[in-house]
């Protein structure tokens, strides 16, 4: 054997012994067959036993997969070159809200905070005064507090502070005296008023309406479920319930028992009071009442518009209802009628439907009616409407998205927020009279990242079908299209929902490494209109996934990356968009990531907003939609001795929207059934919840983790798994 023959064969052996080996087994414990009948049909639930999180075996299985976890994570290479914007010089400004006599609320954090907390200030430049502390709240107990929402009086006498604790969402909630600070002494338990409708104030600050959560053990079957909106009176003791509309008080309205019940006042001069029965649905039904019928003994509630008339928000002026709807208009239209007299499907049209792009936002002041108009989900414009006539206004900077804020129809007030993929959040005050913009930003926001190195592409792709889907691509100008770019491709595809234009830390800090950062606009989003959202809805939601894979192919097609450079991510309902590309094409991804993802949802009506779901993806009741539920279920359609890409899935387990076992169950699945030596890592965070209200470290070390395992799975050559890391 010469020297040369024997040199090559040591460095294939030196290579083969730090090749890192990620085939694991799972336990017998937490494997059972379980087998139904759906319908004529067997289903077979091999991991079934995880859904019990009461069992201490079973908790144990979801602690080893985090340490697991956290050992492979925390010795990646690499990792500490990415921070978050709270490790920045920025100051954080959220929840900016302002009262109709100009003082400006929002919460604040700095780098150094651990918590933000609210300040007031009178019109922009008054002085800066400190509202409330959350780390003084409950200081004796071991919790961290949260401010998720707050809501000044219309008189701005008084405030509503609402605290969580431990990313639980569901929260606590005070009263504070907005001159003194002073705390009254009543706390109100069991609320959600981030989520649910928020605090809606009286005409007279008397007292508010809120959502309150009889059961919030998430243990217990009725967890989330028979829902009431109450009046709380102020001053009085918040136990003893004054519930206004409910299942219970309201058997007329046919609720089921996982119904979000609201009632709304949308200004202190209103003459009406809506009511509506919420839940995971772009639409609702709405009724209506006079405000004078308030302390009627039982209220009669007239029906305003059903569901199928598609409205998804209005605003009223006097006994004018003005309304936005996507009946017989997809890319919807803004229409007027009399609420003496309301009628819904005759209504005077305002503006009409525009076939090329959506109305994204529309409000009303003393000097008309304004509105926004997006097309595809990342180009947006400002409409003025006035006696008549409909004229754009030029805004001062391009803008992906725009958002509208007003005190109402009795004041000039218009404020103008722009968001783009290069822009940072900017607040505007526009003058209609002189048609000025005059910037209004709290604190000017920060950033290390040069915007004007960075490219942004609009294209769109043919997906399976021939429907061209808005792709958008954001990279450094330097980028070349060699065919060996790290991709982190972004979709979503639920709910209406639209992947909107905004600057944040994770996509900067993967470009800023030379990747580039891919946004599907997805069917069963909201980019394109009403019927958009309906093709990748129930039975057309295989579109959701097939349009991310024709977006997968494009980038490779195009030259922009191959299938060993792209890692796919998404979060919450989007787990069935990143859970079927996977499954379905396992071949075109490197790496998946995946948030506190829904991932088997055969079994989504046994979660806590289950029901709510239904409205979204369909019920297992029903024998064609047991059918749409299976196919979109990325639990079953792992396959035994498939390859399939590395994984990074997380929980939450205060999750109250996605429990811990539907990504645990898709972890041990895939765990026994890939043939390919690639890691899965499940993070079980065991005091998060869906991550709305997470800390800015908790925030921090997720970027981290998301961002490190990306580049260290494609292929990256600064992020490397350390030697010596047990990874089996």
């Amino acid at each position: 054997m010469t020297k040369k023959v024997l040199g090559i064969i040591c460095i294939i052996l030196v290579s083969c012994s730090k090749e890192h080996s990620f085939q694991r087994t799972v336990p017998a414990n937490i494997h059972n067959n379980t087998a139904e009948t759906y319908h004529g049909k067997e289903i077979v639930d091999m991991f079934r036993p995880l859904e019990n999180m009461k069992d201490s075996t079973i908790l144990n299985w979801y602690k080893n997969e985090t340490k697991y976890a956290q050992s492979i994570l925390k010795n990646i290479t690499g990792r500490e070159l990415f921070h978050s914007e709270a490790n920045e010089s920025n100051i954080q400004i959220s929840r900016f809200t302002f009262t109709n006599d100009d003082h400006y609320y929002y919460l604040k954090k700095s780098a150094k905070e651990a918590t933000a907390k609210l300040y007031c200030r009178y019109k922009l430049k008054g002085e800066e005064i400190l509202i409330f502390n959350p780390e003084n709240y409950q200081s004796t107990s071991n919790n961290t507090y949260y401010i998720n929402y707050f809501n000044p009086s219309w008189d701005n006498s008084k405030i509503v502070i609402s605290l969580s604790k431990d990313d639980e969402e569901i929260s606590e909630m005070i009263i504070l005296d907005t001159k003194t600070k002073k705390k009254h002494p009543q706390v109100i338990q069991n609320a959600w008023p981030a989520a649910l409708g928020g605090i809606r104030w009286l005409k007279d600050d008397s007292g508010f309406f809120y959502e309150y959560l009889p059961e919030t053990n998430r243990d217990s079957d009725t967890y989330l479920k028979n829902v009431e909106t109450v009046l709380y009176k102020i001053g009085s003791n918040p136990k003893k319930r004054n519930v206004y509309f409910s299942k219970k008080n309201n058997p007329e309205m046919q609720m089921n028992s996982g119904d979000f019940p609201e009632i709304i006042l949308q200004n202190p001069t209103d003459t009406y009071l809506f009511s509506n029965v919420s839940g995971a649905s772009a639409y609702y039904e709405y009724y209506f009442t006079e405000y004078d019928n308030l302390y009627d003994k039982k209220i009669s509630w007239k029906p305003l518009f059903k569901q199928e008339d598609k409205i998804p928000f209005f605003h009223v002026v006097g006994d004018e209802l003005y309304f936005v709807t996507a009946r017989n208009a997809s890319n919807f239209k803004i229409c007027k009628t009399s609420l003496k007299n309301p009628d819904i499907r005759n209504p005077e049209v305002l503006v009409v439907e525009d076939p090329k792009a959506t109305i994204s936002d529309f409000v009303i002041t003393k000097q008309g009616l304004f509105f926004v108009k997006t097309k595809n989900g990342v180009s947006s414009k400002l409409y003025h409407l006035q006696d008549g006539k409909t004229e754009e206004i030029p805004i001062p900077k391009p803008a992906g998205a725009i958002y509208l804020l007003t005190k109402g129809a009795d004041y000039d007030d218009l404020w103008v927020e722009i968001n783009g993929w290069t822009t940072n959040e900017v607040r505007y005050k526009y003058n209609s009279i002189d048609k000025t913009f005059v910037e209004e930003n709290l604190y000017p926001k920060k950033t290390s990242t040069n915007y004007d190195d960075i490219i942004v592409e609009e294209v769109e792709v043919p997906s399976h079908d021939g429907e061209l889907i808005p792709l958008s691509l954001i990279y450094h100008k330097d980028t070349q299209k060699d065919g060996n770019n790290h991709v982190l491709m972004r979709g979503y595809g639920t709910y209406a929902f639209s992947l909107t234009p905004a600057v944040n830390p994770l996509m900067m800090q993967w470009i800023d490494k030379g990747g580039i950062y891919a946004v599907t606009h997805v069917r069963g989003g909201g980019e394109k209109g009403d019927a958009w959202h309906k093709a990748g809805f129930k039975k057309t939601k295989p579109n959701t996934w097939k349009d991310f894979i024709a977006c997968t192919e494009y980038l490779i097609d195009q030259n922009y990356t191959n299938p060993k450079k792209i890692a796919a991510w998404s979060s919450s309902a989007g787990g069935i968009l990143i859970g079927r590309a996977i499954t379905e094409r396992p071949d075109l991804y490197a790496a998946a990531i995946v948030r506190v993802g829904q991932l088997n949802t055969l079994r989504s009506e046994n979660t806590p907003n289950g029901l709510n779901g239904i409205k979204e993806y369909g019920t297992i009741k029903d024998p064609k939609e047991f059918e749409y539920l299976l196919e979109m279920d990325a639990y079953h359609h792992i396959k035994k001795g498939e390859e399939y890409p590395a994984l990074l899935l997380t929980a939450g387990m205060n999750d109250t929207r996605v429990p811990a076992w539907q990504p645990g169950k898709f972890t041990a699945k895939m765990i026994e059934a890939n043939a390919s030596n690639k890691p899965i890592v499940f993070n079980v965070d065991f005091k998060s919840g869906h991550g709305f209200d997470a800390s800015a470290e908790k925030r921090s070390a997720e970027l981290q983790d998301m961002l490190s395992f990306a580049f260290w799975q494609t292929g990256h050559k600064d992020f490397t798994l350390k030697e010596n890391t047990r990874t089996n």
